[in-house]
């Protein structure tokens, strides 16, 4: 039988319904200790929301690649072994023998602690992004970070030696490059332009990272487990 007119587009529709039908699968939810991506999600983001940071998530779920996470992808954000386990402990017996009543199982998902921020300490091993003035200072609410003055154009610094965690555009910062230094650190550089890093390279202190952009100014963060830190009080006295 030939379908055609009316005929052919009916069948059309149907066809098209029968395989969003198919394709349509129940969403994943996370389960205690882990994230969900979701669309436009980057590893240092969900690193961000996690108070982690993006080298360890990498690691517990081994990541190659961080510019693959796919919606919908279930992550650990959590130590693998780590305190997130729900499971109970194993009964004790009475002097009778007989099994102690066990607790109930809590169904509600555990409750990371908040990022722990570290005493301040200067660091030997880091050195400053740029050697423009202070125009504004961290506070921790309005400002997370500080704000250096300089030229458009003029080189901007990595701190000191790590990876680069992400090279994106990010909204409210713009160009945006992260360094992660190992011991849950991160900087944050934005702001820039010409970026000279890419995701997963290694670079050293000192080393010319970008330039700053047509603001003529740089902010500059530090981060210790996702959670911002005023980076005077560890970067060099000047």
């Amino acid at each position: 039988m030939v379908v055609t007119g009316r005929k052919w587009r009916a069948s059309l529709a149907l066809v098209a319904a029968l395989m969003v039908g198919a394709c349509t699968t129940t969403p994943k939810v996370a389960g205690p200790g882990e994230y969900v991506v979701q669309q436009g999600d980057t590893l240092y983001r969900i690193a961000s929301k996690s108070g982690r940071s993006a080298a360890d998530i990498a690691r517990w779920n081994n990541i190659q690649d961080p510019d693959r996470l796919e919606a919908g992808q279930v992550l650990r954000v959590v130590p693998p072994g780590g305190a997130s386990s729900s499971d109970a402990p194993a009964p004790s017996r009475s002097a009778s023998g007989a099994d102690r009543p066990r607790p109930p199982r809590s169904t509600a998902p555990a409750r990371e602690p908040d990022p722990v921020v570290p005493p301040a300490s200067r660091r030997s091993d880091w050195g400053w992004p740029s050697q423009g003035p202070v125009v504004a200072g961290f506070n921790g609410s309005s400002n997370k970070g500080i704000d250096i003055s300089g030229s458009a154009g003029e080189a901007v610094l990595s701190i000191g030696a790590g990876s680069v965690a992400a090279t994106e555009t990010l909204r409210g910062y713009g160009s945006v490059i992260m360094v992660d230094h190992g011991g849950s650190y991160m900087s944050v550089y934005t702001n820039v332009r010409t970026m000279l890093v890419k995701q997963g390279q290694k670079v050293q202190r000192g080393q010319k990272i970008a330039e700053m952009g047509s603001e003529a100014k740089l902010h500059f963060e530090i981060r210790y487990r996702g959670k911002a830190v005023d980076p005077r009080q560890y970067l060099p006295a000047r």
